[in-house]
């Protein structure tokens, strides 16, 4: 995709969330716009790793409780030891997600129980070549 000068092309996002009506639901909704557009998502780990290392994004939002990981910070961990310097927003129902992930491991958390343009910020202010 070409962009015109001055204009920062989308944020490259892969969603991962066990659930697949969650994950359609939020491509739906970050995908309004031009801002953020999704090259992949996952149900599992193993998958969005995969996913990960084939699309090269930006961001990816991920919601910890993966069937395949004890928690997301090792998940964390191993994307960004196949992506340097992609960028990580936790997406999250349970308050004991943000108590067993550092502030430092992710670049930005977001409550399930969000408004969609609170999404769409976190997104686009966790990359900041895209704002």
């Amino acid at each position: 995709m070409q962009t015109d000068p001055g204009e920062t092309a989308p944020v490259r996002v892969v969603l991962v969330d066990a659930d697949d009506r969650v994950r359609e639901s939020l491509c739906g909704l970050i995908c309004i716009g031009d801002r953020i557009v999704v090259v992949g998502s996952a149900g599992r780990a193993d998958t969005a790793l995969d996913i990960v290392r084939a699309t090269h994004p930006d961001v990816v939002v991920l919601d910890p409780r993966l069937p395949d990981v004890d928690g997301g910070l090792s998940f964390i961990d191993r994307v960004r030891a196949s992506e340097p310097g992609i960028r990580v927003v936790v997406m999250s129902g349970a308050d004991t997600d943000d108590q067993r992930i550092p502030a430092s491991a992710a670049d930005a958390f977001v409550r399930k129980t969000f408004r969609p343009n609170e999404l769409v910020a976190a997104v686009v202010g966790a990359f900041p070549l895209a704002s």
